[in-house]
């Protein structure tokens, strides 16, 4: 039975979308004062490039304010953005989901 009114959720943008979470992942740990274009975010998420522009996933972490497009004269760069209310939650998910996995 569908939903008249589905809206996105987050959850349902990491599951439906195979390269999010492994992009997410990297983005945490990525340095926030590094510059990097999409073959690097790419190798650092361990995805494949041709996913990356399958899905887009790179430029709906930008709309969702993870990474911020870097200006260029060519290739598309990225940054982090410290301020990213959805990484800062990524970062604690991951910090809090870990400790209690290894605490097992």
């Amino acid at each position: 039975m569908q939903q008249a009114n589905h809206s996105p959720s987050g959850w349902e943008f990491v599951a439906t979308r195979e390269a999010a979470a492994s992009l997410i992942r990297a983005t945490v740990e990525l340095d926030p004062d590094e510059h990097v274009t999409r073959s690097e975010l790419a190798t650092a998420a361990d995805v494949p490039m041709k996913r990356l522009y399958l899905e887009d996933t790179v430029s709906e972490l930008v709309d969702l304010g993870v990474l911020e497009a870097v200006d260029s004269e060519s290739e598309p760069v990225y940054t982090v953005n410290e301020g990213s209310e959805v990484l800062e939650a990524a970062a604690r998910f991951e910090e809090m989901a870990t400790e209690r996995l290894v605490g097992d």
